[in-house]
């Protein structure tokens, strides 16, 4: 398991935040109540002390603000890209491993709000970049925008297993991604790529001709392979596809492997990858449950195979130790 536990945003100048208040901080042992100090991840800056500083309250937290809508493009109808001018400051936080924001139209309620995982953000032009599937009430609520979109951000918890992918260095990545979670796959493989790693791809085509995020790992100079995943007749990962891995394994001294797809997919995916090569470290897209994206409200709970119950919006784990079915020690 992690030798430590990490909040996503420990140190940012959004902490400390609400669950200090409460007695709930993930990091600061004060915070929960304890008479000494016990920091369980060290980010730069004493919580407990900022927390002093601050008049024993919660720093500002992240508000709704009006950014012009730059364009939605409709790949199919039911998957469209859409840009956004924003400030440079959040174009800035936002071009990160793992970067989402709070989406709505202008003038809904807050209960239309959703979170929506960054594809690119350009700090040059100042757009960010995002694929939404169009779904429910809330993405078709995104269509009836015209001119402005309402955002509130930066959040960064939009991929588990960060430390893998930020201190990987001159090695090599595998990612396989289906449908629209090969978009924070794209952000990954933009950063990766510029620590000069090998990164390959494996993209899932689904209903359309190809996935819609291929020219952009081919643009980042990925290596791209198109492969039909999974057997729908009993939700199982495909012969062609576990071969396909098991060809790259061979060839490539993979470091870490990434996952974008379901929690499911994760699930067959990883245990597939760790019955063929248990050194391999792992990463997946965050697919938590978010609603306030506080770790106050508790929707995003989930339990680790420790039984230890975490808040998927705000705290980082290693997938394996939510996803590998294998009894007994996972490589961390």
């Amino acid at each position: 398991m992690f030798k430590f536990v990490d909040c996503i945003d420990a140190g940012t100048e959004y902490c400390p935040c609400y669950l200090a208040e409460k007695g709930e901080c993930i990091i600061c042992s004060q915070l929960k109540g304890r008479a000494f100090c016990d920091c369980l991840n060290w980010k730069g800056t004493c919580i407990f002390q900022e927390y002093t500083w601050n008049n024993n309250k919660a720093k500002k937290a992240r508000d709704f603000k009006e950014y012009v809508l730059k364009s939605i493009n409709f790949l199919r109808d039911d998957l469209i890209i859409m840009e956004v001018f924003v400030n440079p400051y959040l174009a800035k936080q936002l071009n990160n491993i793992g970067s989402y924001v709070f989406l709505k139209k202008p003038q809904s309620p807050h209960c239309f709000a959703m979170p929506v995982s960054i594809m690119k953000s350009n700090i040059k032009n100042n757009v960010i970049t995002m694929a939404i599937k169009i779904l429910g009430v809330k993405t078709k609520d995104i269509l009836d925008c015209k001119e402005k979109v309402e955002i509130k951000g930066p959040y960064w918890n939009g991929v588990q297993g960060q430390i893998f992918l930020k201190n990987l260095k001159n090695s090599e990545i595998l990612i396989s991604a289906r449908g629209v979670a090969a978009s924070p796959c794209v952000m990954v493989a933009n950063k990766l790529k510029k620590h000069n790693n090998n990164v390959i791809v494996i993209l899932d085509k689904g209903r359309s001709n190809e996935n819609f995020a291929k020219k952009e790992f081919l643009d980042l100079g990925c290596k791209v392979y198109d492969v039909n995943m999974i057997d729908y007749s009993n939700y199982t990962l495909k012969d062609e596809f576990k071969k396909l891995i098991n060809e790259l394994m061979r060839k490539h001294d993979f470091k870490v492997t990434m996952s974008g797809g379901s929690d499911e997919f994760h699930r067959l995916y990883l245990n597939y990858i760790y019955s063929v090569n248990k050194n391999l470290n792992f990463a997946t897209v965050n697919n938590a449950l978010m609603t306030c994206g506080e770790g106050v409200c508790g929707s995003c709970h989930l339990k680790l195979c420790n039984g230890q119950v975490i808040r998927g919006c705000k705290q980082q784990y290693n997938p394996a130790e939510v996803f590998i079915n294998i009894k007994g020690d996972v490589n961390i």
